[in-house]
């Protein structure tokens, strides 16, 4: 046996101990026991539930700040490159008039 295999059984035995020493001193019945646990699964995946949904809204919000900075930062791009296409344009016609 080697020791990956020395460890899995140690680990399932310690498991059972742990499960069998539980059932042994738990304060309450098993119909009980069961039913604490599945209203403890059931909190922690309305929990989970919750904590998705709202992540999702965060990454939402986060998403339309995101595009609206992109949208300010493009249309301030636009307004310089009109403003600089029309100095050059000013300075063309300048110096052709100049010229002619």
């Amino acid at each position: 046996m080697n020791k990956n295999q020395k460890f899995l059984i140690g680990s399932i035995g310690a498991l059972l101990t742990g499960i069998a020493i539980g059932l042994l001193v738990a304060p309450k019945n098993g119909k009980e026991t069961r039913k604490l646990i599945k209203n403890k699964a059931n909190d922690l995946g309305g929990s989970a539930k919750d904590t998705y949904e709202k992540s999702l809204e965060e990454l939402s919000h986060l998403a339309e700040k995101l595009k609206d900075g992109f949208t300010k930062n493009l249309n301030t791009v636009k307004d310089k490159a009109n403003g600089v296409a029309d100095n050059v344009s000013e300075n063309v016609r300048s110096a052709v008039n100049n010229n002619a």
